[in-house]
Parts: structure tokens; C-alpha cells; sequence
């Protein structure tokens, strides 16, 4: 026998722009006279021309510390490092170790590069011809004499000519999360602890990545059906804890986020929870044999057995029982015909509104078990049955058919 008692309500559709974010910080570098930086700078080239200037000169690898000027950066945040390992960008490129010729670091003639890192976020350059670009600052210029500045060229400072190396510490969110489960406008999703799970994202920097997801129920929702996001989450999903409530839309969304706080939001899904109140009887039928006039059995010593019911669904349920007479001579609602419920499995019902004691069984519908739970360590409940065969009773097999209805005993919030 399966009863069932369904609602559906149809999702609502929200909407709002994803959200990236973009940190910056200056990086600033100088020329000055002597082969080493200061402290707190690191060396990105030595320059030097004929005359022992720094203007249209030539560059030496920061390792030889022969030139008679280097190119000395540093970050205009003082807790931000500036090395010069090639772990994050080329700067530029030389053609050789020493008394070069340079090129942009885009470029690929050249094999000997002139890098910066940072212990913050990673460095990107740009190559632009007048000015740079906001969150970029100007380190170096470069001059050709073959009609291009980009490769084969000579350098200066920034106000010397046209074609400027720009570089900035940028610190670029991750990309933005692509959800997967629940699916979106989503009216069909049964289980109220789901399971979330969305695509894993990319960080620009090599960051790590940690997620937040956000489930919102709108104004109208109580609090305890509008949880609190979850932070810190390092997987690409997320089992709920505590279930949701049903027959009301959700939105969801997934913001991913490095470990500079810089995050991408996703697109917002929407689904909703159908409430569906379904039982099986999983022992559905029982037998107590031989019996004379004046003798009474019941279930609960287990032989015979009771009937078990099993909460199928995803609310708490109440269960109303009524039969067919039993008995040819007692008729229903007496004390030679009983029922009583009890949980199969524990805390599966509320035994404080449950009919915990036997009553009498009747023809129309009485409460039997109360919130039912649907959770699957605790989703089964025991019907007993209790019979006095009355002193009169003609013999013969006896025969009652047993119904059980099945309500949801919890609503939309």
C-alpha cells in the first residue's frame, strides 16, 4: 500500500550581475648611479651608454654589476616585497648578457630576461606607446633605430621617448564559479539536506581558492528556513547540515574567492523543494494464528509482528489508522480490537501526540503516529495491533483490512 500527498510551487526566477574584483598597487622604479639598489628595491637591469649616462643606453644582466646605473624598483606599499626571480613576468628581454640591446617582454628574440615577482599578487606589464594605463607605472622607455621601438632598442627613463615598459602589482579575482546541482528553475528537487556542487574555478595568480555559498529564501521566508551563508568552503560542494524548508523558491549562488579577498560571484540559480508526504507499509501484513474465546495476544512481544510504516517523502508526516471490522460478533471501537504506534527506529516519532498506548480501532480515521520523520537513519514507525476474542465469537478465519493515510504535519513557511 502507498499513500502519497503532494504540493508543488512554482519557482520564482531572480537575477543580479556577477561581481569580479580588482586590486592594484604602484609599482615604483628609478635609476640611480652604483651597480646595487637600496634596501627594500630589487635590481631589475644595469644601463650605461658611452658617455656613463642611463639615457639611450645599454642594459647588463642584474647578476653582472658592472654598469655604472641600475634600474632599481620597489612597491609603493612597504609590506609589498619586489624580487627579481622570473617566477611572475619578463619585463623585458636582452640580447645578451651584457652591453645589450632590449625588447619588450611580449616579444621572443630575446633570451635573457628581466624579471619581477612580488610577494603579494603577481606583476603584469603592458607596452604602450605615450602613457600607461591606470593601475600601470611607467619603469623604463625604449628607443630603436630600425623603426620600432619593441625590440632591438636602446633605454632611457620614462620621459626620454615613446614606446614605455608599464608593469603593476594586480591581484585579479578568480574566475567566476559555473554552478551545477541543484539545477536552475528547478521545481523537482526531492531531498531537503542537498548537496551543492558547482565547477571548481582558476585564479589568474596561482592564489588559492575558497568558496561561499549563499541560499536565500527572500523577505518573505522565515529565518529559520533563510540560513546563513556558508564561508571557507575549500571543495566544489557542500552537503547541508540542516535541511531546507519546502514548497517556497530559493536562490542560490557560489562567489569565489583568492586570499587577497578579491572574489567572483556566479550567475543565481533558483529552485524549489517540492514537499511530497509519501509512506510504505515495508511489514504490511500480520497473523496470530490459532486463537479460542477469552484469549488475548498483541504485537508487542514481536510474535506476530506489528506492521512497520516507512516515511518515503521529505516532510514529517502524521498517520491516521481505520479498518474493516474484525470480529463477527464485536463490533469496532471496542476494547476487543486495539492499535498503538510506536517508533521503529529512534526518535522517529513524536510520541508525546502519537497514540502511544492502545486505543480502540474504528472505521473512520484516528490519529496513530505524529511527525514521522523522513530522515533515512530514523524514517520507520510500528504499528501494534491488540485483539480479545470475544466468548461468542463463531469459528472461522477473521479477517480486517487496514487503512493508513499519511498528511504533512509541517507547511510552506
Amino acid at each position: 500500500m502507498r499513500l502519497y500527498f503532494k504540493i508543488l510551487l512554482s519557482a520564482i526566477l531572480f537575477a543580479c550581475a556577477a561581481l569580479s574584483v580588482l586590486a592594484a598597487n604602484d609599482i615604483q622604479c628609478f635609476f640611480i648611479s652604483g651597480t646595487s639598489c637600496p634596501g627594500g628595491s630589487a635590481k631589475l637591469i644595469g644601463a650605461g651608454n658611452d658617455t656613463g649616462g642611463f639615457q639611450n643606453a645599454h642594459a647588463q644582466n642584474y647578476t653582472i654589476n658592472t654598469s655604472a646605473y641600475s634600474l632599481c624598483c620597489n612597491s609603493s606599499n612597504a609590506s609589498i616585497t619586489i624580487n627579481n626571480s622570473c617566477g611572475e613576468a619578463a619585463v623585458i628581454k636582452l640580447s645578451s648578457e651584457d652591453n645589450a640591446h632590449v625588447e619588450i617582454g611580449s616579444n621572443s628574440n630575446y633570451t635573457i630576461n628581466a624579471c619581477l615577482d612580488s610577494n603579494w599578487s603577481r606583476v603584469y606589464c603592458a607596452y604602450p606607446v605615450g602613457s600607461c594605463e591606470a593601475s600601470y607605472s611607467c619603469l623604463l622607455s625604449m628607443a630603436g633605430s630600425e623603426g620600432t621601438n619593441s625590440s632591438n632598442a636602446h633605454l632611457g627613463n620614462c620621459s626620454q621617448y615613446n614606446q614605455l615598459v608599464c608593469c603593476g602589482l594586480l591581484n585579479y579575482a578568480p574566475s567566476k564559479p559555473t554552478l551545477s546541482y541543484p539545477a536552475d528553475d528547478n521545481n523537482t528537487v526531492f531531498e531537503r539536506y542537498i548537496n551543492f556542487s558547482w565547477l571548481e574555478s582558476s585564479d589568474p595568480e596561482g592564489d588559492s581558492i575558497t568558496y561561499t555559498l549563499n541560499i536565500t529564501c527572500g523577505d518573505s521566508c522565515s529565518a529559520e528556513c533563510d540560513p546563513e551563508p556558508f564561508e571557507g568552503i575549500a571543495a566544489i560542494y557542500y552537503l547541508l547540515s540542516n535541511p531546507l524548508c519546502v514548497d517556497i523558491p530559493y536562490n542560490w549562488t557560489v562567489s569565489a574567492c583568492d586570499n587577497q579577498m578579491a572574489c567572483n560571484t556566479s550567475d543565481i540559480w533558483n529552485f524549489t523543494i517540492d514537499s511530497i508526504a509519501l509512506i510504505d507499509l515495508i511489514v504490511n501484513s500480520t497473523s496470530f494464528g490459532d486463537a479460542v474465546p477469552g484469549v488475548s495476544n498483541d504485537t508487542t512481544d514481536f510474535s506476530p509482528s506489528p506492521l512497520v510504516i516507512r516515511n518515503l517523502g521529505n516532510v514529517l508526516v502524521n498517520v491516521t489508522i481505520n479498518a474493516t471490522q474484525f470480529f463477527t460478533s464485536a463490533a469496532l471501537n471496542t476494547a476487543y480490537y486495539r492499535f498503538s504506534a510506536a517508533d521503529n527506529e529512534t526518535g522517529s516519532i513524536n510520541t508525546g501526540c502519537s497514540q502511544s498506548s492502545f486505543a480502540n480501532m474504528q472505521a473512520t480515521p484516528s490519529n496513530a503516529v505524529c511527525n514521522l520523520t523522513y530522515n533515512d537513519s530514523n524514517d520507520e514507525a510500528r504499528i501494534h495491533l491488540a485483539i480479545l476474542v470475544p466468548n461468542d465469537e463463531p469459528p472461522g478465519t477473521k479477517r480486517s483490512d487496514i487503512q493508513f493515510i499519511p498528511t504533512q504535519a509541517e507547511g510552506s513557511e
